[in-house]
């Protein structure tokens, strides 16, 4: 019984140390994108991972969890990759047709490009606003204000840029320059 136990307890501790090595091999190539993709590609590989899809594609049944079409050739699909690298819940993943993987691969996408060019724009704005006010400018300032500052202060530089006239009483809402300025600073305009 003794000796039953311990190997379950050496299995568990060299799973736990498998799924560490995996999670740190994402964290270390997690700011480029290639070897972040090959790293992705031997991890699917893994019996880390085989393991996690065997148990996500039990839960479907053989069945698409998003349209419910009977699938003979599965996809598991990450919702996200907060927890990749051994760590996903079962709720992270779903068993998805092709049709319906390709098609939440691509909602994932989009919604990761939002939340990255809104850190990107975050990270300039606070930028701005500890160049102008101090690193602890939030403390004296709204940041509604200095964020009409940081935009205006945008708009200029892109108005002498591109050979426009800056006209700072503009209507933000009708002004077709700065509706296209805008949609650049979006999108990640430097």
């Amino acid at each position: 019984m003794a000796n039953k136990k311990w190997k379950e307890w050496q299995k568990n501790k060299l799973w736990k140390q498998e799924v560490q090595k995996w999670i740190s091999r994402f964290k270390q190539v997690d700011d480029n994108q290639v070897e972040w993709q090959k790293v992705y590609r031997a991890y699917l590989q893994s019996d880390v991972w085989k393991e996690k899809r065997d148990q996500v594609l039990s839960r479907a049944n053989g069945k698409c969890e998003r349209c419910k079409a009977i699938i003979f050739d599965p996809d598991v699909h990450h919702l996200k990759y907060d927890r990749i690298g051994g760590n996903e819940r079962l709720d992270d993943l779903m068993v998805l047709c092709f049709p319906c993987h390709r098609d939440a691969d691509d909602e994932r996408d989009t919604e990761t490009d939002a939340k990255r060019a809104d850190s990107h724009y975050q990270a300039r704005l606070n930028g701005f606003a500890s160049s102008k006010y101090g690193d602890a400018w939030w403390y004296d300032r709204e940041k509604r204000e200095v964020e009409i500052e940081f935009i205006m202060y945008l708009y200029k530089k892109y108005c002498q840029e591109y050979e426009f006239d800056f006209d700072p009483p503009l209507d933000p809402e009708t002004d077709l320059d700065f509706i296209e300025f805008w949609n650049k600073v979006l999108n990640g305009y430097e």
